[in-house]
This record gives structure tokens, C-alpha cells and sequence, in this order.
């Protein structure tokens, strides 16, 4: 962060704009373009109620989501944060356009060459992606490298980087292999039942419960680490998935006790957030707050349901659960917690270095005010009920359901999107 007197040397005309990293094209370009990954979750969530999640519409608005949405922010979000929290400056900005481009060129390619059933544009998106990947994965090495401290999250950080790259090489390889099918086995549910885990587990969860161990100390102000427990909930959500890779790969019984440790790991997680909402400043409404309330809930519904698939208590047909649980997990939890984080870092963002207040960076996440924009009650409201609408539609075997969860998502991207992206511009683009 630069100092008050750094800003004031400054022109009027810069002092009003925030100094952000070149990360912020990532996460800028994510908010703006959320309403159109919402159309794709609208136009494939009828087929997912039918359970014909391996169409092509259904993969394309799949990975939007994970690509389009959630990873283009985790990476845009990594590149301001992982400097600070391993102490070291920030830097390494120059090949930020050039990975950028080809991240958004690449998953654009992939999403259209899902839509279209085109091999080329998935192979080239598909390649595209994965270099990305590479120098994002590349930077936060070499960041790790020269770290002056060794925070909890950073080895959650860790292990989602090393998962992202699992994953995204293992999508390459599932490409190419519809190409040239030099591995039988993959078409079948082996390459799905590696790519998934290393996804939704390794990649997703992973990195959103590391980074709320970093972020939510500073909204809550808890005083005493020791009641929550970051290195427990890793170690079962580490162990989790190497078995479950294990079962899928050598052992099938193996999955149900990976996926038993990851329920484990996410009862444990639901119980620390519980303490940091307790810990929580109740003197006003905090937009963010409520966020976490519904994450909590999520949470545990879903740590509930693995749990209930390990021990095979769950009616009916265990693919129905599966594609419902991806669908909340994705459209509700991995979304609620990007959205509710984003209304306390653009607040902050614009107090330290507009206004001047201070303050230590510590103590400005924490100020009551403005934390409950009019259109944040909304917004949340429409995207908690879309995920679980969609969620039970596949359950109910309801088109009708799902796609009215779709409709939601969709209504509630687009007020998100306005509020965050759009209803700035004019102001960016001013003075």
C-alpha cells in the first residue's frame, strides 16, 4: 500500500482512482461478463433436471462458470493478494496483459468450442487456458519463493495452485483424448472422476476456505486464533482427495473414504466460520456478513450430503444427488463467496486511497459503512435462491424448478454486475 504522502504528490485526477495490480483486469472482466456466464447457467439448467449433464450446452455453461467466473477471479484476486500475504512486495505486472488475453481468448475458445462441438476450438482454448495457467501458477511460485512469513492459508494457497494446475492439465488431456483416443478409460467415468475432485475440491474449496482464513481475522476482528482450526480442515481436505484420486484410479472403495474425510473436513470448516460470525461487529448490517450466514448453511448442507452418500442413506438415484450438490456447490457456495468478499475489498480499495483515512489497513475492512448497499439485499437473495432452486430442481426431476433456479442466478448476476462493474464506469471514465 502507498502512504498518504505518496498519494498526495499525486495529480487530483489520480488520487481519485484506486492504485490497483494488473490483476485487475481479471477480476474486473469477471464481474462484467457475470450476466452473460448467467445465461449459460439459464440455458443448461433444465437439462441438468434431466440429468444430461455431459451435453455439450451443459459443459459450455460449466466451464464458464469455473473458468469464466470463479477461477478468473481467484487468479486476478491472488495477484494483489498472495504478495501481502507473504510479505513481499508487489510485482511481476509486465506479462499481465499478455496472460490475461490469452486466459480470455482461451476460455472463450473453450466455451464456444463446447457449444458448437467444435474439436479444433476446444483443443486451442483448452491450450490456451492451460499456458495461462502455467504463468499464473509460475508467478505465485516465485512469490512463495521470496515470502518473509509463513501464514496458514498460504499452504492452502499451496495446494490449490498445485491442484489448478492438476486440473487444468487433466481437461487438456481429456481434450486431446477426444481427438486422438489414446486412452480408452477416460471417455468413460474415470476422466470425469479425477477432473471433478481436483476442481471442486482441491481447486475450489481449498482455496476459498484458505483465503477466508486470511480475510475473515480482518472483518471480525477475532482475538483468539485458537478457536478456529485452518490446519485441521486442510489436513481433511488434503487427505480427502488423494484418496478419493486414489479409489477412482487403483481402489473404488477408496472414494467413499476420501469423500467421508472431506465431509469431516467441511464440518469442521462450518464450525469455524459459526465463530466468526459470532465474533462478528453487529453494531450495523453488513452485506458480507450475510454472505457468510448462507455460506455457513451451504456448508454444511453439502458436508451433510457427502456425508449421507458415504454412508449410502441418500433416496434414490446417487447421480441426481451428485449434479445437484456440483450445482449449489458452484452456483451458490464458490459464487456467495466471491460476491460477498467483493463488496468489502472495492469499499476498501476506495477509502485507503480516495479518502485517505488513516487508518491501519487492518482496522478499514472493519468500518460499518457501506456495507449494505440498497441492491446488495437483492442480489443475494436472488443468487442463494437460484443455486439451491437449481439444485432442487435436479433433485425433483423438475425442468420447470431448475430452470426457474436459472432465472434467479441469472436476475441476481445482473444486479451484481450493475452494482459492482457497470455503475462504476461512468465514474472511471470521468473524473
Amino acid at each position: 500500500m502507498e502512504s498518504a504522502k505518496d498519494n498526495r504528490s499525486q495529480s487530483p485526477g489520480s488520487v481519485d482512482r484506486p492504485q490497483l495490480s494488473g490483476g485487475v483486469w481479471f477480476l474486473a472482466c469477471a464481474i462484467l461478463a457475470l450476466p452473460l456466464v448467467a445465461v449459460s447457467v439459464l440455458g443448461a439448467s433444465p437439462r441438468l433436471a434431466l440429468l444430461q449433464y455431459r451435453s455439450m450446452l451443459v459443459l459450455a455453461a460449466n466451464h464458464l462458470v469455473t473458468l469464466g467466473w470463479g477461477t478468473m477471479v481467484a487468479i486476478g484476486s491472488l495477484h494483489q493478494m498472495l504478495p501481502a500475504a507473504a510479505g513481499v512486495p508487489r510485482g511481476g505486472d509486465r506479462l499481465m496483459p499478455f496472460q490475461f488475453g490469452l486466459y480470455l481468448v482461451g476460455v472463450t475458445a473453450l466455451a464456444a468450442g463446447f457449444g458448437w462441438h467444435l474439436l479444433p476450438l476446444l483443443l486451442f482454448g483448452g491450450g490456451a487456458v492451460f499456458t495461462a495457467i502455467l504463468l499464473a501458477i509460475g508467478r505465485a511460485t516465485a512469490v512463495l519463493m521470496h515470502r518473509t512469513r509463513w501464514l496458514p492459508s498460504l499452504s492452502y494457497i499451496v495446494v490449490a495452485l498445485a491442484c489448478l494446475g492438476g486440473v487444468s492439465a487433466w481437461g487438456l488431456i481429456l481434450v486431446l483424448n477426444w481427438r486422438f483416443l489414446f486412452w480408452r478409460d477416460l471417455i468413460g467415468p474415470v476422466g470425469l472422476m479425477v477432473h471433478l475432485p481436483l476442481g471442486l475440491i482441491g481447486w475450489f474449496a481449498t482455496l476459498v476456505a484458505g483465503v477466508s482464513y486470511y480475510l475473515l481475522p480482518r472483518f471480525t476482528g477475532l482475538k483468539d486464533p485458537s478457536k478456529v482450526h485452518p490446519r485441521a480442515v486442510l489436513v481433511s481436505l488434503s487427505a480427502g482427495l488423494a484418496v478419493t484420486l486414489g479409489g477412482v484410479i487403483v481402489l473404488p472403495a477408496g472414494v467413499r473414504i476420501g469423500l467421508l474425510l472431506v465431509a469431516i473436513g467441511g464440518f469442521l470448516y462450518t464450525a469455524d466460520v459459526v465463530r466468526f460470525l459470532h465474533a462478528w461487529p453487529k453494531k450495523a448490517r453488513d452485506i458480507t456478513r450475510a454472505h457468510w450466514k448462507v455460506i455457513a448453511a451451504e456448508t454444511g448442507i453439502l458436508s451433510a450430503g457427502l456425508l449421507g452418500w458415504t454412508v449410502g442413506v441418500l433416496p434414490g438415484d446417487p447421480q441426481r444427488w451428485a449434479v445437484a450438490g456440483v450445482s449449489l456447490f458452484l452456483l451458490g457456495w464458490v459464487t456467495l463467496a466471491i460476491t460477498g468478499q467483493a463488496y468489502k475489498v472495492t469499499p476498501f480499495l476506495i477509502w485507503y486511497y480516495r479518502y485517505q483515512l488513516g487508518m491501519a489497513p487492518l482496522e478499514v475492512p472493519r468500518l460499518e459503512a457501506p456495507y449494505w448497499p440498497p441492491a446488495g439485499g437483492p442480489s443475494l437473495a436472488l443468487l442463494a435462491c437460484g443455486g439451491a432452486l437449481v439444485a432442487l430442481g435436479v433433485l425433483a426431476w423438475s425442468p420447470a424448478v431448475s430452470m426457474l433456479g436459472g432465472l434467479a442466478f441469472f436476475a441476481g448476476a445482473v444486479v451484481f454486475s450493475y452494482l459492482l462493474g457497470y455503475s462504476w464506469l461512468p465514474r472511471l471514465w470521468g473524473r
